[in-house]
């Protein structure tokens, strides 16, 4: 059947049309698409840097344990965590069996986080674990619930949910929609993305629940009573 040459036209023109949507959209999906943020500005900037430097303004020394569950291939293990934190650069955080036997210790100097098996390790983690460079963050912190490096500088934004978020290079802060709390943070760390959230958190005392994420990992970590 013959077609008329502006039909054919306009034909072509629909399948370049659909192709070129069809490819952005695998590449928007391919490089994992970053929620929409909105630049802030004036007061609504001071309140949100107000609000991340409050968070940060942590006191030491941090000592707490934690009753935890591991995501790790499709299989649960269940361990208990305590932190020793006299100041940032001085920290332990001893993992055990629910037997109390050690399986790892993670050291931060400041610089760098070391690791150590324990008798009770297993096959997980796994031997001669690398330091990881991290600079001057901290692990106390993190875990009570407050950013891991200091709040001195950084873009202000808002997502598209409300959230105020500070990202400045080492670590992108986020609030809940309320605008009152931290709720959750990512970090880099040697190339791999930290995720960290407080689920259910409703006062700026440390969290009762803390939720990690890196690579394929997913810990949940329960705050004992004090």
């Amino acid at each position: 059947m013959w077609a008329h040459p502006r039909s054919e036209e306009r034909t072509g023109l629909a399948r370049g049309v659909g192709t070129a949507c069809c490819l952005a959209a695998a590449l928007l999906l391919a490089a994992g698409c970053a929620p929409a943020r909105y630049r802030l500005a004036g007061d609504e900037a001071g309140g949100a840097r107000e609000l991340f430097v409050s968070a940060a303004a942590l006191s030491f020394p941090i000592e707490a344990s934690y009753s935890g569950i591991a995501e790790i291939s499709g299989r649960a293990r269940s361990f208990v965590v305590g932190v020793n934190s006299r100041a940032p650069a001085e920290e332990t955080v001893g993992v055990y069996d629910p037997a109390g036997r050690p399986a790892l210790f993670l050291a931060n100097d400041g610089t760098r986080i070391l690791f150590s098996r324990g008798p009770a390790a297993g096959d997980f983690p796994p031997p001669n674990l690398p330091p990881v460079s991290a600079g001057p963050v901290s692990l106390g912190r993190i875990l009570s619930g407050a950013p891991g490096y200091p709040v001195d500088g950084g873009d202000l934004g808002r997502t598209a949910e409300g959230e105020w978020v500070l990202e400045d290079g080492r670590q992108r802060l986020f609030s809940d929609p309320s605008r009152r709390l931290l709720s959750r943070a990512e970090y880099d760390f040697s190339g791999k993305r930290v995720t960290v959230a407080y689920p259910g958190r409703e006062t700026p005392g440390p969290p009762p629940l803390v939720r990690i994420e890196v690579s394929g990992v997913t810990i949940v970590l329960r705050r004992d009573t004090e």
